[in-house]
């Protein structure tokens, strides 16, 4: 059974809260349980008459918000009704005067995964405000009222992006080549159907040797018509000379990335090193062989 906390699981530490107080009865999947630390225990709750169902969380000294992350449940995959769509982030010094940091409406973009974080950067010009206390109201679900989550994680910091340069990749130089997915721009793309090329590679120099704790793939401008073209199956390894290369992460038939035009899917390295290249190699869409992204980027 896999048990991580926020602050390990993930590229950077978590701001350490404590449970204040929840919406719903205590126990194996109370309110609490959303801020334990172990992503194998979950809140999970369905009183109608209670929503928005709450939750308060405690940082221990007052602090500002980048960053929050939503984590799914254990079985989300099988129950994906369950996600949050709409919700609002408030923040308190006292618990009584609370000022919106962050609202989310119809928002879906949690997964339909097991485990999985996404994360949230507040919107409200309050967000850099420092609070004690943050409140999250969640309103909807995307079916029902059932709602379950396993983890709400606080970040004071967003992660550094690393600036790379495309090196090589199949179908480089083209109007779609490789290279395009290190242009900077959401609005170009990479997009290759050439089977006996597979699999299809990308290399980015990092410009000296840099640990990459997390890379992000963004889905390309027309994903929503061709979903199929997003990747499934691929293998990302680090190295110093082009030559030798070490496997620091590998994903099989893994559907994170959805049917969504020119959005952000967020991935961490099983290992790690400092590595100035790095090799993306995709194996497998969703399907065909057609694959296409927008950019690849890495984060430190």
């Amino acid at each position: 059974m896999l048990v991580l906390a926020c602050s390990s699981a993930f590229a950077q530490p978590a701001i350490k809260t404590t449970f204040v107080s929840g919406t719903g009865r205590s126990g194996s999947e109370g309110a609490a349980m959303a801020c334990d630390g172990q992503i194998n225990t979950k809140w999970c709750i369905d009183f109608p008459r209670m929503m928005p169902y709450t939750i308060i969380l405690d940082a221990g000294l007052q602090t500002n918000v980048a960053e929050y992350g939503l984590m799914t449940g254990d079985d989300t995959s099988s129950y994906p009704s369950r996600n949050p769509v709409t919700w609002r982030v408030s923040g308190s010094n006292d618990k009584e005067t609370w000022t919106t940091i962050d609202e989310q409406k119809n928002n879906r973009s949690l997964p339909a995964e097991d485990q999985q974080e996404y994360r949230f950067k507040p919107t409200s010009p309050d967000a850099k405000s420092k609070f004690r206390y943050f409140r999250f109201e969640f309103i909807k679900v995307a079916d029902g009222t059932r709602l379950q989550l396993s983890e709400i994680c606080l970040y004071n910091t967003v992660q550094t992006p690393v600036k790379t340069t495309f090196v090589s990749g199949s179908g480089q130089g083209k109007k779609e080549g490789a290279d395009m997915v290190a242009d900077g721009y959401l609005f170009s793309k990479w997009c290759i159907d050439e089977p006996r090329q597979m699999p299809y590679n990308v290399v980015l120099d990092a410009g000296q040797p840099t640990p990459i704790n997390e890379y992000r793939f963004y889905t390309g401008d027309d994903t929503h018509t061709y979903p199929s073209r997003n990747p499934i199956t691929w293998r990302m390894s680090g190295s110093n000379d082009k030559q030798n290369w070490t496997v620091l992460d590998e994903q099989k038939s893994t559907r994170r990335l959805r049917d969504e035009n020119e959005q952000e899917y967020r991935f961490k390295p099983k290992s790690t090193g400092s590595f100035r290249y790095y090799r993306f190699e995709f194996i497998q869409m969703t399907a065909g062989t057609r694959l296409q992204l927008s950019e690849i980027k890495l984060f430190k």
